[in-house]
C-alpha cells in the first residue's frame, strides 16, 4: 500500500510541474549538509512544529551524545546556510535542539544498558566532548568502554572552562549521567601517566585507546611584567569560579586576547565586581576570532572592545593613594595574518602615535589554549611542536597502532561540535581497527546534491514571520548573577519557531520558484 501511495503522489506531482519535484527528498539541506556531524535537522525541526518532542530528541542523539551542551555552546554553522534566510532570518536551530534535550531531562529519564556484543574493551583519556562521543559510539556498538579523567570531575572544558552562565554545571552532569547510564565507565581522579602509562593500559586489556585531553593550559604571554600579581591566566580562572573559589575583582579589568574564552573571562570579570571591564585583541573589528553573538553579549553587559592592539610590557602602578594595579603598554597592530595551522603574525604600526597605553587594577590574559601531551611520556606517539599529536586526518590513527587521538588534542583551535565530529570519526576508525577493517576505505557517504537556492527563486508569496528571540535576563540581572543568562523557550515558542522551518529537503521544488497553487496543491498531496 505504501508503495502504491507513493507512486500515486509522484504522478500526480509530476503532472503539476515536472519531475523535478519529489526526487528532491534524497537531496540534502544546506544545514545537514554544513553541520560538522550532519545531524538530520530537517526531521528534528519539523517534529518539534508538531510537537513530538521525544521524536525530535531520538533524532538529534543518532548523531550528538551531548544534546543539551550543544544547544546553548555550539558555533551553528546550520544557520549561517539556512535557506530561510532568503525569505527572512534563519530557523534557531541551535535553539531548537536546545529546548528538545531540555525537555528530556525535565522528566529525568535514563537509557537502558548498550548490550555488550564484543569481548575488546577501548580506553578513552579525557572525558571532554571528543572522549565522551568517541564513548558514546562505541558503548553503542557493544564494546566495553572505559574513560579515564585526570579532574575530579568529568566534562573537560565543558565543566571547568565554560562559564555557569553559559553552560550550567547540572547540564553537564545530566548528558554525562546519560552517556553513563548507557554502560560507560567514567574514572575521575585518574591521570594517566601518573603511575599507569599507555602501556599499562594495554596490559590491562584494553585492546585500543583514544587520547582525547583537549587543550587545558593557557597559552602564556611572553612579555616583562607577565609574571605581575595581579597578571591573571583565564583557564585558571575559570577553573577556579567554576569549582566554586571566589576571585574579587575590583576596579578596572583588562582582558589580552579576542576569542571566546577573552570573552568569557571579560563577562566573568563583571560578574566578580569589576567596575568596568575592557577587551584588546590583535585582530581588527573584522577579523576578531570570537563569534558575533559571544561579542554581542559581551557588549550588552557593559564590556569595551579595542581592537588592533599588541601589548609589549606590563608595569606595575603606584597611583600614590595606596591603590596599586598595571601599566599596559601597547603598540596598534597594522595587519594580522593566519597560517593554515592557525598560529598569528602580525606587523605593527611604526612612527608618531604607534604607542598606546592602559591602566587596569588587573589583567586577565586569555591569548589561546595550549594541550599537554603528557599522558602519552614513555611511549611512542608522536607530538608535533605545538605539542598537539600526530594524528592521519581521515583516520585519526596515530603513529602507533591501536592508538588514536582526537579534539583540541590534535587540533588547535576548535569547537565544541568539531570536537564531538572527531569523536565520532574516532570511534568510527577504532571499530575498524578492532574488526580488522581497512581503516580508510569507503568513509565517506555517497555523495549527494545540496539544496541551494537562487535567491531569484525564492517565492514572494512566502509569508514573512520574526524569528522567536531567546528568553533572557536584562544586563543588569545577568550580571549580578552567575546563574544562566539565557532561558530557553517555553513549548509554545519552540513549536511556533519549528514551524518556520520550510522542510527544503522534502519539497524544495515546491517551496521555491513555484505558484501558490502548485505549493498547496502539492501540500495536500503529500498528506
Amino acid at each position: 500500500m505504501a508503495k502504491t501511495k507513493e507512486k500515486t503522489q509522484q504522478r500526480l506531482l509530476s503532472q503539476i510541474h515536472g519531475e523535478k519535484c519529489w526526487p528532491s527528498v534524497d537531496k540534502l539541506s544546506p544545514c545537514e549538509e554544513v553541520c560538522p556531524i550532519h545531524t538530520d535537522v530537517p526531521s528534528y525541526v519539523i517534529a518539534i512544529a508538531q510537537g513530538k518532542f521525544k521524536k525530535a530528541l531520538a533524532v538529534i542523539r543518532e548523531t550528538n551524545p551531548v544534546p543539551s551542551i550543544c544547544g546553548r555552546v555550539c558555533h551553528h554553522p546550520c544557520e549561517a546556510e539556512c535557506n530561510r534566510a532568503l525569505v527572512d532570518e534563519p530557523i534557531a536551530i541551535e535553539w531548537l535542539k536546545r529546548f528538545a534535550a531540555d525537555y528530556e531531562l525535565q522528566d529525568g529519564r535514563r537509557p537502558a544498558p548498550a548490550k555488550r556484543t564484543k569481548k575488546e574493551r577501548v580506553a578513552i583519556i579525557g572525558s571532554g566532548p571528543a572522549g565522551l562521543t568517541a564513548a558514546y559510539d562505541l558503548v553503542r556498538q557493544g564494546y566495553g568502554v572505559t574513560v579515564f579523567e585526570a579532574s575530579s570531575i568529568a566534562g573537560g572544558m565543558l565543566t571547568t572552562g565554560i562559564p555557569e552562565f553559559i553552560l550550567p554545571k547540572q547540564i553537564v552532569e545530566a548528558e554525562i549521567d546519560y552517556i553513563r547510564a548507557l554502560g560507560v565507565d567514567i574514572r575521575t581522579n585518574t591521570r594517566i601517566g601518573d603511575g599507569l602509562s599507555l602501556d599499562g593500559l594495554s596490559r590491562q586489556g584494553f585492546a585500543a585507546c583514544l587520547l582525547a585531553t583537549g587543550a587545558q593550559k593557557s597559552a602564556q604571554l611572553p612579555i616583562p611584567g607577565a609574571d605581575l600579581k595581579d597578571v591573571h591566566y583565564a583557564l585558571p580562572l575559570l577553573r577556579q569560579v567554576n569549582t566554586g573559589q571566589t576571585l574579587p575583582l575590583r576596579g578596572s579589568v583588562v582582558v589580552i586576547g579576542g576569542g571566546g574564552v577573552a570573552l568569557d573571562a571579560a563577562r566573568i570579570a563583571r560578574r566578580l565586581g569589576a567596575d568596568e571591564v575592557h577587551v584588546t585583541c590583535l585582530e581588527s573589528r573584522r577579523n576578531i576570532p570570537a563569534f558575533a553573538w559571544e561579542i554581542e553579549a559581551a557588549k550588552k553587559e557593559g564590556i569595551r572592545l579595542h581592537t588592533s592592539l599588541a601589548p609589549q610590557r606590563f608595569a606595575a602602578r603606584d597611583g600614590g593613594d595606596g591603590r596599586k594595579g598595571i601599566v599596559i603598554e601597547f603598540k596598534r597592530v597594522a595587519s594580522t595574518q593566519v597560517d593554515p595551522e592557525g598560529r598569528i603574525s602580525w606587523t605593527l604600526v611604526e612612527g608618531p602615535g604607534a604607542e598606546y597605553t592602559m591602566e587596569a587594577d588587573s589583567v586577565v590574559v586569555a591569548i589561546g589554549q595550549t594541550p599537554d601531551p603528557s599522558c602519552a611520556d614513555g611511549s611512542q606517539v608522536k607530538a608535533s611542536q605545538r605539542g598537539t599529536f600526530v594524528a592521519d586526518p581521515d583516520t585519526l590513527a596515530t603513529n602507533v597502532p591501536g592508538i588514536f587521538a582526537a579534539g583540541d588534542a590534535v587540533t588547535l583551535p576548535g569547537t565544541v561540535i568539531e570536537a564531538i565530529a572527531m569523536g565520532r570519526k574516532a570511534a568510527t576508525s577504532i571499530h575498524r581497527y578492532l574488526q580488522g577493517q581497512d581503516l580508510k576505505k569507503n568513509r565517506a557517504a555517497p555523495a549527494k546534491e545540496i539544496l541551494k537556492i537562487d535567491p531569484e527563486m525564492t517565492s514572494r508569496w512566502l509569508t514573512r514571520k520574526a524569528r522567536w528571540g531567546m528568553p533572557s535576563l536584562s544586563a543588569n540581572d545577568a550580571v549580578r548573577t552567575f546563574s544562566e543568562a539565557d532561558l530557553g523557550y517555553a513549548k509554545t515558542q519552540a513549536i511556533e519557531e519549528a514551524k518556520r522551518c520550510l522542510n527544503c529537503r522534502m519539497c524544495v521544488s515546491c517551496i521555491y520558484g513555484r505558484s501558490q497553487i502548485c505549493f498547496e496543491t502539492g501540500s495536500r498531496l503529500l498528506k
